[in-house]
C-alpha cells in the first residue's frame, strides 16, 4: 500500500487574507509524485473566508472543516487529527496558513521516512533559526537513540517543517493544547518523544510566511489584556459603581503597551465596527466613553 501524507491545514479568525490562504492550500495541492490528502481546519474564521474556502470544497482532494466553536489553532489542529486517516504507516503534518510547501515536500519526506523506517523527518526550513536546527539534527542522528531522543525532545525546531507517523499522535494520546499561543511548543517535543526513530532532509522544502508573528501575539494581547477587560468590566460593573480612574489606567496601559494596536490587522478584522468605534473613543476620552457607554444602558 502507497504512503499517504495527510497535510493538515490550520485557518483561524486571524488568517483573513484569502490571498495567503489560497498559497498555502495551493502548495498543498501541488505535491508532485506522493499520495496526499488535504484537511482544511477552521476555527473561528470571517464570512469572506467560508466564502473563499467553499470553493475548495469543489476540489475533490480538498477536505474542509469547521470547529463548532471557538477553540483557537490547536483545536483547528485536532479536528484534523481527527478526520485524518488513521491507516498505519500513514504520516501527518501540520501547515500554518500563510506558509507554503515545496512541490518536493511529500516525496522527498516520505521516501526518506520509507527508506529508513523512520518514525518522524524533518527537512530544512526558510528561518534564521534553521542553520541551528541543522546542526541539533545533524548531530542527533550521529548519536545512540538515548541521547539522540535527549537532544531532539530539549531542542526539537519547528514542528511544521516535519512529519510524523500518524501512530504517534493516536496511540499516544497526543492532542494540541486548545484557545492557547504556541500551541504547538509541548505537541512538538511529546511527539519526538514518542519517535523510535528520526531522520533529516537537508533541503530546504518548508517557508514560513512572511507576516510578522508579533502581530498574532500582539493581537492575542489586546484581546485578553484590554477588550475582555474593558467590556467585561461595562458588563458587571454597575453604571454608578464604574470608575473614571479605571478607564483611564487602562487607556494609559494600552498607549504605553500597544500605542498603534488599532492599526494591527487581526484586531481590525475581528471587531465589529460599533466596537471599534467604543475603543477609539476610550482611546480618546475615557471620560466620554464612560457617558456613552452609560447613555447607551439608559436608552
Amino acid at each position: 500500500m502507497e504512503t499517504k501524507l495527510s497535510i493538515i491545514i490550520a485557518v483561524c479568525d486571524a488568517d483573513n487574507d484569502t490571498k495567503r490562504i489560497k498559497e498555502t492550500v495551493d502548495s498543498a495541492l501541488n505535491q508532485k509524485d506522493a499520495k496526499t490528502e488535504i484537511l482544511v481546519c477552521a476555527d473561528v474564521v470571517s464570512e469572506k473566508v467560508k466564502a473563499f474556502l467553499s470553493e475548495y470544497e469543489k476540489n475533490e482532494k480538498v477536505n474542509v472543516f469547521y470547529t463548532s466553536e471557538r477553540r483557537g489553532k490547536g483545536g483547528a489542529y485536532n479536528l484534523g487529527l481527527r478526520k485524518a486517516d488513521k491507516n498505519e504507516g500513514n504520516y501527518i503534518c501540520f501547515l500554518n496558513a500563510g506558509d507554503t510547501l515545496d512541490p518536493g515536500f511529500a516525496k522527498k519526506l516520505l521516501a526518506k521516512a520509507n527508506e529508513c523506517k523512520a518514525d518522524a523527518v524533518a527537512c530544512a526550513n526558510n528561518t534564521e533559526e534553521n542553520d541551528i536546527d541543522s546542526e541539533v539534527f545533524s548531530e542527533a542522528l550521529q548519536m545512540e537513540d538515548y541521547d539522540k531522543k535527549a537532544l531532539l525532545c530539549v531542542n526539537p525546531g519547528s514542528m511544521e517543517s516535519k512529519i510524523y507517523k500518524t501512530q504517534i499522535f493516536e496511540e499516544n494520546g497526543l492532542w494540541f493544547p486548545e484557545n492557547l499561543l504556541f500551541e504547538k511548543s509541548g505537541i512538538g517535543r511529546l511527539a519526538l518523544l514518542c519517535a523510535e526513530n528520526f531522520e533529516y532532509v537537508d533541503e530546504e522544502l518548508y517557508s514560513f510566511g512572511k507576516k510578522p508573528e508579533n502581530e498574532e501575539v500582539e493581537s492575542a494581547c489586546i484581546d485578553d489584556m484590554y477588550m475582555k477587560t474593558l467590556f467585561t468590566y461595562i458588563a458587571i460593573t454597575p453604571a454608578k459603581k464604574r470608575k473614571q480612574s479605571f478607564l483611564k489606567m487602562l487607556q494609559e496601559a494600552m498607549l504605553d503597551c500597544f500605542p498603534e494596536f488599532e492599526t494591527n490587522p487581526y484586531y481590525y478584522e475581528k471587531y465589529d465596527d460599533d466596537i471599534k468605534d467604543l475603543v477609539t473613543l476610550h482611546m480618546e476620552n475615557p471620560n466620554k466613553f464612560l457617558k456613552t457607554t452609560m447613555k447607551m444602558e439608559s436608552l
